[in-house]
């Protein structure tokens, strides 16, 4: 048994509510390998817990899996914005959030993420976002989200390892993940680690 797996089996178990968004986004979309993966979903759960966000934003909703895990550790009072373009899956959306008993803290935004961040009010700090969007902009949304962020506020990113092909992919993805990573790991004003969860999540928090 590998580490992944070892880790994977021996955390707390994903909510059924998780699972059953899980089957449907398999059935119902044609892109079920974008939605986040259990293991990673508890880790979202987790650190939202230990932050305990009163505004959270996740750029990038899909199908909603990480909107639920994110929601988990939201403070009392709180909510928890979500940017997806696509208006198809709002009704996957729906479905599945109406059954969690804080399915009414989510604020879904319909729209580009950064038309979303660019009229972001500045007396809303945020505390917690997690960056699941255009890999191929990922950069740009950083830049713009950071002032955003509340004194110490947490950012999450995923898909930062990228398969493990960073070092030979080519395109506007992991040239996006690249520069991320990079633009990270030197920026001294932030304290940075990545996990191996999933396909590579990075953690940033402002000092």
């Amino acid at each position: 048994m590998d580490l992944h797996t070892f880790a994977a089996a021996e955390g707390s178990p994903e909510p059924p509510l998780l699972a059953r968004l899980r089957l449907a986004t398999w059935q119902r979309t044609r892109h079920g390998r974008l939605m986040t993966d259990p293991h990673t979903g508890r880790v979202l759960s987790l650190v939202s817990h230990m932050v305990r966000p009163h505004t959270a934003i996740e750029l990038g909703t899909f199908s909603g899996y990480g909107t639920l895990c994110l929601l988990e550790g939201l403070a009392p009072g709180g909510t928890l914005h979500t940017v997806e373009r696509n208006d198809e899956l709002f009704g996957l959306h729906d479905a599945h959030w109406s059954e969690h008993p804080r399915g009414g803290d989510i604020q879904r935004h319909h729209g580009q993420a950064m038309d979303v961040l660019a009229g972001w009010p500045a007396s809303t700090p945020i505390d917690l976002a997690y960056v699941d969007a255009d890999k191929e902009s990922v950069v740009v949304q950083f830049e713009a989200l950071l002032p955003l962020m509340a004194p110490r506020g947490w950012m999450l990113f995923d898909n930062t390892w990228w398969n493990g092909t960073l070092e030979t992919a080519q395109g506007p993805k992991p040239d996006g993940l690249r520069a991320l990573n990079d633009r990270l790991k030197n920026d001294s004003a932030l304290q940075v680690v990545v996990l191996p969860v999933g396909d590579g999540l990075t953690i940033a928090r402002k000092r």
